[in-house]
C-alpha cells in the first residue's frame, strides 16, 4: 500500500506545484503588466520653448522619484488638439496620458464626457493650491487640477508714459495720444476689467442686454485706440519701439522684455489682472489613471510650481506661503492681489453671438 500511495501522493504533489508554479506565473504576468503601465506616460503640451523647458527641466525630477518616464509630445493649438481628443475619444484611445488644456477646452471637454474622474485621495496635493484650482463635474467628480496660469496687465512705454497706471479706469480717464493696443478677440478679460471697474462685478455679464451695455463702454476708447490686434508679437514690437504707448499685454512677457533693457513696464491694476488659467486633465481613455495622478501630485508640489515660474515664466497655482520664490521671483510672474478671472462659461454660452458683436464695435 505504501508503494502504491506514493505515486499517488507524488502526482499529487506534482499537481499542487503545477498549481502553484500558474499561480505564481499568473502573478508575474499581473505584476509585469501593471509596471508597464507606470513604466511610462505621455504627456502633452504646447509646442516650442514651452514643452522643450517641460521635458528637459521639469519633468526628470518625477521621473528620478518614481521611476516613471516621461513622453512628451507638443499639442497643437487649443481647438486643433480639443478636436483631436474628441475623435480619439470616438474611437476609444487617448493621444496622451495627461494633457495641458486652457479653460475654455477643459469645459468643453467636460461637456461632452472627454476627461477620466480622478482620485482625489491620490493627489493630496491640491491642499496647497491657490481656490477655484479643482475642476469637479456636477457629480462631485474631480476631472481637473490647476497646472499653472498667467496673467494680462495694464502694460506701458516707460518712455512715453511717466505715470504708470493706478487703474483699469485710465484706459478711459487718461489721454494717451490715440496710441493704445487692444486685442480684437472679446474674452481677452477687457470685458471683465470693465464689468469689475464699472458695473460693480461679473453680474451684469449673465444677460445679453448687460454684455451690450459693457461693449458700449469699450467702445469709447475707440478714439483712443490705434490697433486693436490678433498678432501679439505686433503690439509687443510696437510698445518697445513707442509707435504704441500702452495697452493689454501679458504681464510676463512684459517682465522679460524689462529685464532685456526695453522701455516697458507692467502695473497691475487695484481692480487686479487678468488672470488665464491651464489645467492638468486625463483622457477618459488612458490606461495609466493612476500613474498619472502621480504626476499630477508631482507638478503641483509647491517646490515644483516654484521652478516652473522660474524657468517658465508662468504664475504658480500654488498658495504664495507654501513657496520658496523670492519677492522679486513671485513679482516677475504674478499677484498676490485678487485676480480678475475671465468668464468663460459666458463665452461658450454666448459664442459667436458675442464675438459677432464685440467685432461690430470695433469696425464701426
Amino acid at each position: 500500500m505504501k508503494t502504491l500511495a506514493a505515486p499517488a501522493n507524488t502526482q499529487g504533489a506534482k499537481l499542487m506545484n503545477l498549481c502553484k508554479s500558474v499561480t505564481l506565473a499568473a502573478s508575474f504576468v499581473a505584476i509585469s503588466s501593471a509596471a508597464v503601465v507606470a513604466e511610462e506616460i505621455t504627456v502633452s503640451a504646447w509646442g516650442g520653448f514651452f514643452e522643450e523647458t517641460l521635458r528637459d527641466v521639469i519633468y526628470p525630477g518625477f521621473t528620478e522619484e518614481t521611476g516613471i518616464t516621461v513622453r512628451s509630445i507638443a499639442q497643437p493649438a487649443d481647438q486643433a488638439w480639443l478636436t483631436q481628443l474628441t475623435n480619439a475619444a470616438r474611437a476609444k484611445k487617448a493621444p496622451a496620458d495627461l494633457s495641458l488644456v486652457a479653460d475654455e477646452v477643459f469645459l468643453r471637454g467636460q461637456s461632452i464626457g472627454l476627461w477620466a474622474n480622478l482620485n482625489a485621495d491620490s493627489i493630496p496635493n491640491t491642499a496647497t493650491l491657490l481656490e477655484g484650482f479643482t475642476k469637479t463635474s456636477e457629480e462631485g467628480n474631480l476631472n481637473g487640477v490647476g497646472a499653472l496660469s498667467w496673467y494680462t496687465t495694464f502694460v506701458t512705454n516707460s518712455d512715453a508714459v511717466a505715470e504708470t497706471p493706478a487703474t483699469w479706469a485710465d484706459l478711459w480717464t487718461r489721454d494717451w495720444d490715440g496710441k493704445l493696443g487692444l486685442t480684437s478677440n472679446a474674452n481677452s478679460g477687457l470685458m471683465e476689467a470693465t464689468a469689475l471697474t464699472f458695473f460693480g462685478g461679473y453680474d451684469i455679464m449673465e444677460t445679453r442686454e448687460g454684455l451690450e451695455q459693457i461693449i458700449a463702454k469699450i467702445a469709447e476708447l475707440k478714439p483712443q485706440v490705434q490697433l486693436w490686434y490678433r498678432d501679439e508679437g505686433q503690439f509687443q514690437q510696437s510698445l518697445e519701439a513707442g509707435e504704441l504707448v500702452g495697452g493689454l499685454y501679458y504681464h510676463d512677457v512684459t517682465m522679460l522684455s524689462a529685464m532685456d533693457g526695453l522701455p516697458v513696464v507692467s502695473t497691475f491694476p487695484k481692480e487686479g489682472g487678468i488672470l488665464g488659467d491651464a489645467y492638468w486633465i486625463v483622457p477618459r481613455d488612458s490606461q495609466n489613471i493612476e500613474a498619472a495622478e502621480k504626476f499630477i501630485n508631482y507638478m503641483i508640489r509647491p517646490d515644483v510650481q516654484a521652478e516652473m515660474a522660474r524657468n517658465l515664466g508662468v504664475a504658480p497655482v500654488a498658495k504664495r506661503d507654501s513657496m520658496d520664490l523670492t519677492d522679486e521671483e513671485f513679482a516677475s510672474v504674478g499677484s498676490a492681489g485678487t485676480p480678475i478671472r475671465t468668464q468663460t462659461h459666458i463665452h461658450l454660452r454666448e459664442g459667436d453671438w458675442l464675438s459677432d458683436k464685440y467685432l461690430e464695435m470695433i469696425s464701426q
